[in-house]
């Protein structure tokens, strides 16, 4: 049976499909141990606010004994922020954020630490804003811009969305030495226009999975239409048009759809979503992706992710340079990302690039699927509708251990002026061989609909 759904760009026939299962890797909630001490002047925010949405403005601490269930709001720069160890959960699952660091768009803010907490249960576990960002004039989005912004030694569990969201055209922001699981969406995600920032000594793993499961999710077409479909989940982070970061020392592990997404976004929902919509006029430049261990996922690392996935039903601003019934392809932007001594453990496709300037040296792995490979080079609709194949890509010194792809070095539709150098199969030196386009989804994040 068949039906049909109306959008702005005409009839769109899905097929109703059968309910699949989905298991989502469970995960262990664990304590935090406390690093550091409390700083000298710190005020204790006690059991009897334990209810209430504080605004911290100063050093403060929290008492372990305490299941903080409002969150808190940190407007000031130079504070230390310490839980001690104790939970800040929406224990109800209704609120948006959990620790939120803010300011307005046109005030600095800088200095601050966030450490030692257990967040539970938010939409957002942690957000880093700054207010009226979407306002901001082009040329001039990082005036009275934020730094040294540290989130550090948190446990942040089962948010509805991203386990932490630093949003457009924040700043110097680190996160590290944190455990990210069971985020609905991303663990971290990085938005557009934010740059140099650092992930640093994370792990993130289990997140991504909301939408998987067999009820699927609802999306709202507008004019009264909706659809239920089953999503592909998300990845443990998403670079999302943010530019200049560092991306050490992490590990990944079984994450819904894929490690690290380096992409950029389409400008989505212009006409279903007015109101929350912006330009995001930048993409996921020189970003460094170094030391890293991933394993047992689909993507590793995939730069210009979106590059030859169909857009249709994101709604997007950007040009569509494929435009026809039922699919809009718009160019994505990922240029000059260097994806560099990583370790690669059952990851079926290692290193996907799809835009140019991507170097993929020094990498190692191992276990893959054989019917995957370690590093992918090409895109399929930049290359046959506009002649501009994947260029520039250096490959050198990987290694892929035997009993992985069955070819691992591989290029599809086309590409142009890589170097490909120094790359081995056990102690066999390898090759750049054609392959076969991997399998897509018939829109962007969505299996099937139901």
């Amino acid at each position: 049976m068949k039906h049909s759904i109306g959008t702005r760009h005409g009839a769109l026939l899905l097929l109703v499909v059968g309910l699949l299962s989905a298991c989502v890797p469970p995960f262990v909630e664990r304590p935090v141990e406390p690093r550091g001490t409390v700083s000298p002047g710190s005020q204790l925010i006690g059991c009897d606010q334990a209810d209430q949405r504080v605004v911290v403005t100063s050093d403060a601490h929290l008492d372990p004994a305490c299941v903080y269930r409002a969150g808190f709001d940190i407007t000031a720069s130079d504070v230390e922020f310490d839980c001690r160890g104790a939970r800040v959960e929406d224990v109800d699952r209704t609120l948006r954020i959990g620790i939120l660091v803010t300011a307005p768009a046109d005030v600095p803010l800088s200095h601050i630490r966030v450490r030692n907490c257990v967040v539970k249960g938010f939409n957002n576990n942690m957000r880093v804003t700054r207010e009226g960002f979407k306002q901001l004039a082009r040329g001039a989005e990082y005036e009275n811009g934020f730094q040294d912004i540290v989130l550090e030694n948190n446990h942040l569990y089962s948010s509805r969305g991203s386990g932490i969201f630093v949003d457009g055209y924040v700043t110097g922001v680190t996160m590290r030495d944190m455990d990210i699981a069971g985020s609905g969406g991303v663990g971290i995600y990085l938005e557009a226009g934010s740059k140099g920032s650092t992930v640093e000594g994370n792990h993130l793993h289990r997140n991504g999975f909301a939408g998987t499961g067999p009820e699927g999710t609802v999306f709202d077409l507008g004019g009264g239409n909706q659809v239920r479909y089953q999503s592909t989940g998300r990845e443990g982070l998403a670079i999302d048009g943010s530019s200049d970061n560092r991306v050490v020392g992490n590990r990944f592990e079984d994450n819904a759809n894929g490690a690290i997404l380096v992409y950029k976004n389409c400008g989505e929902y212009v006409t279903l979503r007015p109101q929350s919509w912006w330009t995001r006029p930048y993409g996921a430049d020189r970003n460094l992706i170094e030391g890293n261990v991933i394993s047992r996922e689909d993507q590793g690392v995939w730069v210009g992710s979106r590059m030859s996935e169909n857009q249709l039903v994101m709604d997007c601003s950007d040009p569509a340079y494929v435009d026809g019934p039922g699919q809009r392809i718009h160019e994505d932007q990922a240029d000059g990302n260097i994806v560099r001594d990583n370790d690669f453990h059952d990851v079926r496709w290692g290193v996907r690039v799809e835009d140019d300037a991507t170097s993929v040296v020094d990498n190692r792995f191992t276990a893959g699927d054989p019917a995957g490979a370690s590093v992918l080079i090409g895109t399929e609709y930049r290359t046959t509708e506009l002649d501009r194949p994947v260029a520039g890509t250096r490959v050198t010194g990987n290694h892929t251990d035997s009993g992985g792809p069955l070819h691992p070095y591989v290029w599809v539709h086309g590409h142009v002026d890589t170097d490909f150098r120094d790359n081995s199969i056990d102690a066999t030196t390898a090759t750049l061989d054609p392959g076969v386009q991997p399998p897509r989804s018939p829109f962007l994040m969505v299996v099937r609909f139901l």
